[in-house]
């Protein structure tokens, strides 16, 4: 097999567009080509037309007004949605060292999931699946070298766009000949990744000024999860994105400020799993770290109530990055400890920072914490501090003067520059994190006691993130809260505020509500759902009068739910290709995603081509509106390190606004 690099060159067939096979006449249809932006069709509406849908398929008078009713509420908040049209699009891929010996059906059902397998066995037959461009049998052999072609029609899911007056679709907060940053929505993906392709920032960028931020002109600097939103930087050379990549990954004067909005009065969280404070004698909660100086006696209540007893060294924290702080480690007691494993496989397990403390054999093995202890903002420790005095510097001061004393000016422009307070009180909090299922984006976090598999144990990282509370809103009974991640781990935030027992309010993957505090929302979900119910199950009769069998599985969407073996047998199966029918008509007609779309009543053959479109465009709006808008969570302000143009540090800050939930 050729090595990697010599095998990636040779990868122009994948992309937008049909690959016919070997033979196989391709007369009149400029589809093939990949760089063909005819086959590309979108359209920006306002969500306010997905009421126009449901309201048109209310059966009552009554849920008609009620549907009007809260159109006129969210209306006021107008969001725009970007829809792409169905297209065509091969996706290409080199045959792997594993894949090498099995059937080439044998793949695809096993390597993905998206359809079973009799569609990859009819699509292999029809040609839609290539093998090095050429036409093969379902029982062909994967060799060394062999390139593999899948061409679908493709459907991606709607976005939301900036919400702004102007028809730009994302707000540009800063931007020169250097560098771009721009203020993300929620639901918009950074690169094009699973089922988003086109309606992905760097495409949207693209196809909005195209001579400014086309192809091969924009270079990312870090990566943003698909549901938070905010800021987003953007390097215009990819020097420049490497160094500022470097200054992050390396930690090198690097400083990210999250705002979140969290379920509770945080961080009294961590009280409800904490023993009784005022028990004789004084227990503590298993997480919190407690400063211990070995040169004094006594127990630790006594030292709390003398602080002159500490030694007038400086005082370190317990953890580092996430990891245990080894030079401290007398100096503190509580918390938890996990062991990493490293690349030998090597080991050792202790379960809190006395039996670190007590044991003095040299090992060069590393230990992520669990726990947290409190900090000023000038990264001072602060030991006597409790959780109720992030609460107390908060009273009577409003949002704007917190997130000033927090993080300063909030422009790199501001002629008044305004210093953190660097006395405001800061819970840092350590605990490891780990990919749990990279297929479905699944991660967690925890002390990973119960995971004895040597394999799983090498995902554990080390994570620590610090946390400012802004305010508490006892009517919605949620925080809002500063987050800065110390280390950069997969969902590390949210899995943090999950963990601390104050999760993001409305982030449903981990410990959140999916409409929490937004009852309008949940009423469109729910009427947008039976809309989606009422089309998968449709009028339950044939055109002869026999019960009709439901081929789509409830609560399905195009996004979410791989096909069924019914929906192939229903459109796919079978179906050959007519003479002088195009690829893209064919392709068209046998795609599952599409007669979803057509619903239980849809017909299949003789469709007419803007029949299928309406019934796209209505089917991916009204599944948008089921599924999450996003999550409180958004990047506020990035301080990265660069070099000018002399070669000397300079110090770069940028900063977005407020999103609506944070007002």
């Amino acid at each position: 097999m050729k090595s990697r690099s010599k095998r990636n060159r040779k990868r122009p067939r994948g992309g937008i567009g049909c690959l016919v096979g070997d033979g196989e006449s391709d007369d009149d249809n400029d589809e093939k080509s990949p760089s063909s932006s005819s086959l590309l069709r979108t359209e920006v509406v306002p969500l306010s037309r997905a009421f126009d849908i449901i309201i048109a398929g209310a059966s009552r008078d009554e849920e008609r007004r009620e549907i009007t009713c809260t159109n006129n509420n969210i209306v006021e908040h107008e969001r725009r949605v970007r829809i792409i049209y169905p297209y065509p699009f091969t996706f290409a891929t080199f045959a792997k060292a594993r894949w090498v010996g099995k059937t080439v059906a044998d793949i695809y059902h096993e390597e993905f999931g998206s359809y079973p397998r009799s569609y990859y066995e009819a699509a292999i037959k029809a040609g839609r699946i290539l093998v090095s461009g050429r036409k093969v049998n379902c029982d062909y052999k994967i060799k060394g070298g062999d390139e593999l072609t899948h061409t679908v029609h493709r459907h991606e899911p709607a976005v939301g766009l900036a919400d702004t007056s102007s028809d730009d679709p994302v707000r540009i907060v800063y931007e020169d000949d250097m560098m771009l940053a721009v203020d993300k929505p929620a639901t918009l993906p950074i690169h094009p990744c699973g089922g988003y392709n086109f309606n992905s920032l760097l495409e949207i960028l693209s196809h909005w000024k195209p001579d400014s931020f086309g192809p091969g002109k924009l270079f990312t600097v870090h990566r943003l999860d698909r549901l938070t939103s905010g800021l987003v930087l953007i390097a215009k050379s990819s020097a420049l994105a490497r160094s500022l990549g470097n200054c992050i990954m390396e930690r090198d004067g690097c400083e990210k400020v999250y705002l979140a909005r969290v379920k509770g009065q945080f961080p009294l969280g961590l009280e409800q799993v904490s023993p009784e404070i005022d028990s004789d004698p004084p227990t503590y909660h298993p997480w919190e770290f407690r400063y211990s100086p070995p040169d004094c006696e006594g127990d630790i209540g006594d030292r709390e109530m003398y602080p002159n007893k500490r030694p007038k060294h400086a005082l370190s924290p317990p953890c580092q990055y996430g990891e245990l702080n080894e030079f401290e480690v007398k100096s503190w007691k509580g918390g938890l400890l996990t062991s990493i494993v490293t690349n030998d496989g090597d080991q050792k397990n202790k379960s809190s920072m006395s039996d670190f403390a007590c044991d003095e054999s040299k090992s060069t093995q590393s230990f992520a914490g669990l726990g947290y202890w409190m900090t000023h903002g000038s990264g001072v420790m602060a030991p006597c501090a409790s959780l109720r005095d992030l609460i107390t510097q908060c009273e009577g001061v409003n949002v704007g003067e917190m997130l000033q004393k927090a993080i300063g000016s909030t422009s790199a422009t501001d002629k008044n520059i305004v210093a953190a307070d660097q006395s405001l009180l800061w819970l840092n909090f350590a605990c490891p994190c780990r990919i749990a299922s990279p297929k479905n984006g699944v991660c967690e976090a925890g002390d990973f006691a119960d995971l004895k598999d040597q394999n799983d144990r090498k995902g554990i990282k080390p994570a620590q993130t610090s946390f400012a509370l802004l305010s508490y809103d006892p009517l919605s009974d949620s925080s809002l809260v500063l987050a800065k991640p110390v280390t950069g781990r997969t969902h590390q935030i949210r899995l943090h505020l999950q963990k601390l027992g104050h999760p993001i309010a409305n982030d449903h993957c981990y410990g959140g509500q999916l409409w929490f505090g937004d009852e309008e929302g949940k009423k469109v979900c729910c009427e947008s759902r039976k809309w989606l119910d009422l089309l998968d199950r449709g009028s339950g009769t044939t055109s002869d009068g026999d019960d009709k069998v439901r081929v789509a599985p409830e609560n399905s969407t195009n996004a979410d739910t791989p096909a069924t073996e019914a929906e192939i047998y229903h459109t796919a199966a079978d179906r050959s290709r007519e003479d002088g029918e195009s690829i893209l008509d064919f392709i068209q007609k046998t795609c599952v995603w599409c007669a979803r779309c057509r619903g239980a009543d849809g017909c299949i053959d003789g469709l007419e081509s803007k029949q299928n479109e309406s019934s796209v465009f209505q089917r991916t709006l009204m599944e948008f509106l089921v599924r999450s808008q996003g999550i409180w969570l958004h990047a506020l302000q990035y301080r990265l390190k660069a070099q000018d143009e002399t070669g000397r540090n300079k110090s770069l800050q940028y900063t977005t606004g407020l999103p609506p939930w944070a007002k």
